[in-house]
């Protein structure tokens, strides 16, 4: 008979098959003295620290800023402002008002401390597109955070404005105390000085 002819199972081979095989016994005896010898080493190295209490090292405190240190009125709208206004403070079409060469940045400087200070909550117009959005109000900043950061908006983006102080974002948080809602858009925000 030719291999051509034979039966298919002549040609097939058997299943490979799993055997029993133990592991060889110097593997055993190499792994059990390599567990005993860990166990003793961590039980006879280093025996007066406990492994609960980690390095024992402290963590150094940070250092306070200086107490004249001036506050970044960058910084501050890099982290609370650019996120809506943008960092080049042109705003997004339709959605969050520019704050270059607007006339409530550079306008009035009670208006733009109790824009900061209570948020507004309407529409508005800002260089002849209206916004109907939401602005937060930044009241839990500190005084000196509201001056530089509004210091800021005013004199970068293409804006000149007069530098507002400490003190008079203290006066205007002082006189708009009693609010506690946001100024309801642009018409409400015109009757403020």
């Amino acid at each position: 008979m030719t291999p051509e002819t034979r039966a298919p199972r002549d040609r097939e081979n058997d299943d490979p098959e799993e055997q029993i095989r133990p592991l060889p016994r110097a593997l055993l005896a190499l792994a059990l003295a390599g567990g005993l010898w860990g166990g003793w080493y961590l039980t006879r190295s280093e025996s007066g620290v406990s492994p609960m209490l980690g390095d024992q090292r402290t963590v150094a405190a940070f250092a306070a800023p200086p107490a004249n240190a001036a506050v970044d009125g960058a910084q501050v709208f890099t982290g609370k402002c650019a996120g809506c206004h943008q960092a080049s403070g042109l705003g997004l079409p339709g959605v969050f008002p520019p704050l270059a060469k607007s006339p409530w940045v550079s306008g009035s400087e009670e208006r733009l401390l109790a824009i900061l200070l209570h948020g507004i909550q309407g529409p508005i117009e800002v260089l002849g597109s209206t916004y109907n959005g939401m602005m937060p109000a930044w009241n839990t900043l500190s005084d000196a955070e509201l001056a530089a950061v509004s210091t800021y908006v005013r004199n970068a983006f293409g804006n000149t404005g007069s530098a507002i102080t400490v003190s008079e974002v203290a006066t205007a948080r002082a006189a708009t105390a009693a609010r506690t809602s946001p100024w309801a858009g642009g018409e409400e925000l015109e009757r403020v000085p």
